[in-house]
């Protein structure tokens, strides 16, 4: 049986995407011993210990590290008390689930260099060497980013496996000079088939939102312009939005005060209510500045939800024409418009049963869990 250490540099207990993505994929990894390497972040905590344990199937070790300003990222100080050379170089395989360049660096130099060491796979899920300097940041913060893009591209081609989720990341590694094995693995759905409960939702036009609710990340400010576009154009239309904490949750908590009949804050949810959110929706919408895969587009789509999404990557490699529309960056009047013209289609049972079937039959098509899986374990040996 290999022996596989999954690395993250987020806490597993904020179950974010990042976090569902490596309970998920632990669950179906077959002909692995694995252990789950997790930062700890108090902050980012959604779930306690009982609920993870309960979900992951895998060994599960907690370490500490130190936030490094400007970067933000993390720089281990041990992995439970042991170095990362005693800890790491007993595994065949080393998957390393976006975490900071420093962790990276020190994999590399303790396991990576040695000729006989574990297979290093960097699962680039949401790279930030690939990523022009942020427009979020002040000068002075967008200055120091600069000068530390080409660092840490440099430790990572070292890295002789990536696994990226999009088409855009796997042409960018080869436009910039990376010259190992890429690997385009996109996600996969955590649902069968089976399970999908579907319903006409003939009596409201819900428009669902969630996730991170960051500002800037998640378009919070363009999803509140959208939001009273709409209003002011059809106050028939309820917009439900789920998820917490970041900046951008003041933000959704006024907006639902200033429309009480048209905008619904529901906070964090579990993942059964949530099913129940997507079954009784009519379109699912994100308004992303930027996202890696979009993991909500396929949840949405796996039940049959037309997405709206603006036309960047991730999202745009999801959605075909049958199953949402991707919008013009970042043109919050057209994305409005689209919003509309589903909502007229609704109005005349075009959303119906039937179309919403179309929609989950091309999902899982693509991104069932027997498909994707596979390829993620040879990727693994």
């Amino acid at each position: 049986m290999k022996r596989l250490a999954i690395l993250t540099g987020s806490d597993i207990r904020a179950y974010g995407g990042g976090e569902k993505y490596i309970i998920e994929l632990v669950k179906r990894l077959k002909g692995f011993d694995i252990t789950v390497y997790s930062f700890i972040n108090k902050k980012e905590i959604r779930i306690n210990d009982k609920e993870i344990k309960k979900m992951l199937k895998a060994k599960l070790t907690y370490y500490n590290a130190i936030t490094i300003p400007i970067s933000k990222e993390r720089l281990p100080l041990t992995l439970s008390g042991l170095s990362i050379l005693n800890q790491l170089c007993k595994y065949d395989t080393i998957y390393i689930i976006d975490p900071s360049v420093p962790l990276i660096f020190m994999v590399l130099t303790s396991t990576g260099l040695k000729r006989h060491g574990p297979k290093i796979i960097f699962g680039a899920h949401d790279p930030s060497f690939l990523k022009t300097t942020s427009q979020e940041n002040t000068f002075i913060k967008r200055l120091l980013i600069k000068f530390y893009v080409p660092i840490s591209r440099a430790i990572l081609f070292k890295i002789p496996n990536i696994h990226v989720l999009n088409n855009y990341n796997q042409k960018m590694l080869k436009k910039i000079g990376y010259k190992g094995n890429i690997y385009k693995i996109p996600n996969f759905l955590y649902y069968k088939k089976s399970d999908i409960k579907i319903c006409d939702n003939k009596n409201r036009f819900i428009v669902l939102f969630g996730g991170r609710l960051a500002v800037y990340q998640k378009g919070i400010d363009l999803l509140t312009k959208i939001i009273k576009k709409v209003i002011s154009r059809n106050k028939e239309i309820v917009f439900q939005i789920f998820g917490s904490g970041e900046d951008g949750q003041k933000i959704i908590e006024n907006l639902a005060k200033e429309y009480p009949e048209n905008v619904n804050y529901l906070g964090f949810i579990s993942n059964k209510n949530l099913d129940d959110k997507y079954k009784n929706s009519s379109l699912y919408i994100i308004t992303s500045r930027s996202e890696t895969f979009s993991l909500v587009t396929l949840e949405a789509q796996a039940h049959g939800l037309p997405v709206i999404a603006f036309d960047i990557k991730g999202p745009k490699d999801i959605i075909s024409k049958s199953s949402g529309s991707t919008i013009k960056t970042f043109d919050t009047e057209v994305f409005s418009n689209e919003i509309l013209k589903y909502y007229g289609l609704w109005k005349k049972g075009k959303l119906n049963i039937k179309y919403k079937k179309r929609i989950i039959d091309y999902t899982f098509s693509k991104y069932s869990d027997k498909i994707i899986i596979q390829k993620i374990e040879k990727m693994l040996m």
